[in-house]
């Protein structure tokens, strides 16, 4: 009698269970690789984070322009910027206020960003053009009108008839000043008064040539504008009369005074359009100040 195999139950594996088991090992893999992955990004990313915020995007260089009036310390201090501050964490707008609020001849600021670790500052500013005592103060005053600068006269133990203005900076002797603040522009009660002061600013900008002329203009004197005087450095006083035709009256003044010897002082008289007149005083700087203090 033929013996019968009898077979164990599971002893033969299910295909469609070997199947699955395989499935599910290869998915296990993926997902393993896949934190894996994840973990070694995570990891090169903070490690890129720490040396970046160690070696890169800190202020290592800050370059600022020649403007002619303030030195780099100068500029740097009132820009509240420091080395070694984050590139990307400067405030630009603050920095632009805390300059143009120190620094009051900056007409313009720009401040850029220039990775990994640069700063560019540029700076332009304006130069005086006239200068007007006020309660004490000397104000300076662009040709664009603005105030950029205060002197204090007094409380340096100055009288305001020695105070001697910056160079290149015509005193203006007025009493139609309406506003006057610094980093401001100036306003004039009087229309014709502002529209006078452009006319000079207009007349230098054209005439190159004769430029240089206003440094040796100390002051005008215009509280009464039909009566004009120019105090032409302490030699020449200039009397204008109606600052009508300014242009042709100041070219007038300047022919006059190239033709007279370089020890000459005395007073020109404009007043009338056609004829000049010239007549020798040596105490056009005295008469002046008189003439003052008796207004006063």
């Amino acid at each position: 009698m033929a013996a019968t195999a009898v077979r164990k139950p599971g002893s033969a594996q299910n295909p469609q269970n070997s199947k699955n088991k395989l499935k599910m090992r290869k998915a296990g893999a993926k997902i393993k690789n896949f934190l894996i992955a994840v973990f070694v990004l995570v990891l090169v990313t903070i490690i890129f984070l720490f040396f970046t915020n160690q070696y890169f995007f800190k202020i290592k260089n800050i370059n600022i322009s020649e403007n002619g009036k303030y030195s780099y310390e100068e500029i740097l201090k009132a820009s509240g910027i420091s080395m070694g501050e984050e590139l990307y964490g400067i405030d630009v707008k603050k920095a632009k206020t805390n300059i143009k609020e120190m620094l009051t001849y900056a007409e313009s600021v720009n401040i850029t960003r220039l990775p990994p670790s640069t700063v560019n500052i540029e700076i332009k500013t304006e130069q005086g053009f006239y200068g007007i005592i006020l309660g004490g103060d000397y104000y300076i005053v662009s040709e664009k009108f603005r105030v950029i600068d205060k002197i204090k006269i007094i409380s340096n133990g100055v009288a305001e008839s020695d105070f001697e203005s910056p160079e290149g900076v015509i005193t203006l002797e007025t009493d139609a000043i309406k506003k006057c603040y610094l980093g401001e522009k100036i306003e004039f009660s009087d229309e014709d008064i502002f529209n006078f002061l452009k006319d000079i600013i207009a007349f230098f900008k054209n005439n190159k040539d004769n430029a240089g002329s206003i440094s040796e203009i100390n002051n005008i004197d215009i509280i009464n504008k039909f009566n004009v005087v120019m105090n032409y450095g302490d030699r020449f006083l200039v009397r204008f009369g109606l600052f009508e035709n300014i242009e042709s009256k100041i070219l007038n003044t300047f022919e006059i005074i190239n033709e007279l010897p370089d020890y000459a002082e005395g007073i020109i008289d404009m007043t009338e359009e056609k004829t000049a007149s010239f007549r020798y005083d040596e105490n056009v700087a005295k008469l002046y100040k008189s003439n003052k203090n008796r207004r006063g």
